[in-house]
């Protein structure tokens, strides 16, 4: 089936967040952990007492934080079936009273929803670490956010001429993921395929290009074609994951043909 019904679709959204609420939570309490630890570990373990050591420890916990968001924005789409586990999760998946269309919507949703389970988690771990070193009497203690917010504020004015370009080339590593996560039938691992195809096809297009100054001036050159490509391939991918995802089997194969 390819009807799309609200109705239905919004039984099928409560259904699967009652049934996989325990991965959202362990999700965020993982990642609470993670987030913890690296900002005690910059902020704490580091040596402190000089203004150049904390500025490094504080910058570079707002580096890998946003790292860490543009990961889970590009390669968020893998992750649509982390929560089933074996096989009687994709027999009860694919017997769910729904039609093909609403079951990968709702499973793509997922990924989304790791969004604000990501900030909760990085909110709350600043916080910790603001009050941990509040008390053990640091000097220049500070949140993490409030870096964050200069960064990112620096970077967009750095980067505006090219943010459209930059968008557009994210947004294509998604899709493209999206396409691995219902192509591949490993559920947790199918991002690590995914990655080695984009590797190999990053090396295949710079050794085809002569190097990477003949693939900038190309760009340069042609970007407006290159944002058209970007979107048709978009496109493109959003549709194959679909069709991959139609012909997913609970047993037999390790990809979805």
């Amino acid at each position: 089936m390819i009807q799309f019904n609200m109705q239905r679709f919004l039984k099928l959204a409560r259904w699967s967040f009652t049934m996989d609420r325990q991965w959202f939570v362990k999700t965020i309490l993982r990642w609470l952990v993670v987030m913890t630890l690296m900002f005690l570990f910059f902020t704490c373990v580091m040596d402190n007492h000089q203004k150049d050591t904390v500025l490094f420890a504080y910058y570079a916990c707002t580096s890998i934080i946003v790292l860490f968001a543009i990961g889970i924005s590009v390669m968020g789409a893998s992750m649509m079936f982390n929560s089933m586990k074996g096989k009687y999760d994709d027999q009860r998946l694919l017997m769910l009273p729904a039609s093909n269309l609403e079951k990968y919507v709702m499973r793509y949703c997922y990924w989304l929803l790791l969004i604000p389970c990501c900030l909760l988690a990085f909110v709350v771990a600043d916080a910790v670490q603001y009050g941990i070193n509040v008390l053990l009497g640091h000097e220049r203690v500070m949140l993490v956010m409030e870096c964050l917010k200069g960064g990112v504020d620096e970077t967009y004015r750095e980067t505006q001429g090219f943010r459209v370009s930059l968008l557009l080339l994210l947004v294509w590593l998604h899709s493209f993921y999206a396409v691995g996560a219902t192509f591949c039938r490993s559920h947790k691992y199918n991002w690590i395929a995914t990655s080695v195809v984009l590797i190999i096809g990053y090396m295949l297009l710079l050794a085809l290009a002569g190097g990477w100054p003949n693939v900038n001036i190309a760009f340069l050159n042609y970007r407006a074609y290159f944002h058209f490509g970007f979107i048709v391939l978009t496109v493109l991918n959003f549709w194959l994951s679909y069709r991959f995802f139609c012909r997913q089997q609970a047993i037999g194969k390790f990809v979805n043909l």
